[in-house]
């Protein structure tokens, strides 16, 4: 896939003004003290089971106050959204990732953590899925109140060599992969011994030497998660990250509408098969006292069933892939006739 010159060097200036943006805010003086606040980053493509690690990990009995930070390349979280164990420091970080357009926002928020009177015990910060995790890191350290505890790359070990292969994620795979300090290689129950073979050789022809956990469901002990003690040193600022985000393109609606859930499943069942990621809150007009939470990771799709819990009903869809397989108008106009008869006006989001 051939990347648009101008694109990515508008994609090049972004990270760069956000790095500047994040060194420009820090003040001379904050309440905690240098180096007091761990950090722990943890990056994997599109798919692979972050959200899932993280809700393990919020539902621990570790004891420690944590704030979780997620961020979506959509500009709706929806992984904020289905993080089960959400507090008021569950904070949301949408609309493109973390290490560029929206390094200002990472940046005041890591602000307001510190300058907290009880600031938490540990920060964890779920990158998106198209994130270089290492450029992450390297804007939140311009904060002389973090130290990098660690980073990981959670690896779905069923599309990791395709992905490693393909010519528009391989390169944001290999980042990932390779800014680890803990490979997890996740869903190691849907695939054979050839394949999860392929998937750990993947693994360490881009993090050589890198401890590597094979797990289902990313169930990984939070004293893992939380005590990698990363012996690298990351400076901030010091490097211009490389494009990764350029060549690729989100989609995102949202309704208050309810939908009518046949025509909603033979819309996502119509989905370009090039379609990395998608995901979704529905509410359905046959089942519309449950939420109906979708995600499809590659060709892989599922729906399952949980209470709404006080959220308000509505609906919102990401869907995530190479520029050239998302085509903002026509996802519109399918969503659009999702809606079941009779019921409010669908109100879509503005794509990107």
């Amino acid at each position: 896939m051939k990347r648009d010159p101008q694109a990515s060097a508008e994609q090049a200036w972004q990270m760069l003004s956000g790095f500047i943006q994040a060194a420009q805010m820090i003040p001379k003086a904050q309440r905690a003290a240098d180096a007091s606040l761990p950090l722990t980053v943890i990056g994997g493509f599109l798919g692979a089971g972050k959200t899932t690690l993280l809700n393990h990990l919020l539902s621990g009995d570790h004891g420690l106050r944590i704030a979780v930070l997620v961020n979506d390349f959509g500009r709706i979280n929806i992984d904020s959204a289905l993080i089960r164990s959400r507090t008021e420091d569950t904070i949301s970080l949408a609309n493109g990732c973390a290490c560029c357009t929206i390094a200002g926002d990472l940046t005041k928020t890591l602000l307001a953590l510190a300058a907290r009177e009880e600031p938490p015990e540990a920060i964890v910060l779920e990158a998106s899925g198209l994130a270089d995790p290492l450029a992450i890191a390297q804007v939140a350290l311009a904060n002389p109140a973090l130290r990098m505890d660690g980073i990981l790359a959670v690896v779905d070990a069923e599309t990791a060599v395709k992905l490693a292969a393909d010519p528009a994620c391989g390169a944001t795979f290999a980042a990932q992969a390779s800014a680890a300090d803990l490979v997890i290689l996740n869903k190691t129950d849907l695939v054979d011994e050839t394949t999860l073979s392929a998937a750990r050789a993947t693994v360490d022809e881009f993090a050589p030497g890198k401890p590597v956990i094979c797990t289902t469901n990313a169930e990984v002990p939070a004293e893992i998660v939380l005590g990698i003690r990363s012996k690298r040193e990351i400076r901030a600022l010091d490097a211009m990250p490389k494009d990764h985000a350029s060549a690729f393109r989100s989609w995102s609606a949202e309704t208050g509408a309810l939908l009518d859930g046949t025509k909603l499943r033979a819309m996502m069942a119509s989905l370009p098969p090039g379609v990395l990621r998608a995901k979704g809150i529905l509410w359905l007009a046959e089942d519309r006292d449950r939420r109906i939470v979708f995600q499809r990771v590659g060709p892989r799709s599922s729906y399952s069933s949980q209470d709404w819990a006080g959220d308000k009903r509505c609906s919102s869809l990401v869907v995530i892939g190479p520029a050239d397989c998302i085509d903002p108008q026509t996802l519109s106009r399918q969503f659009e006739a999702c809606e079941a008869s009779g019921m409010l006006g669908l109100r879509p989001s503005t794509p990107r």
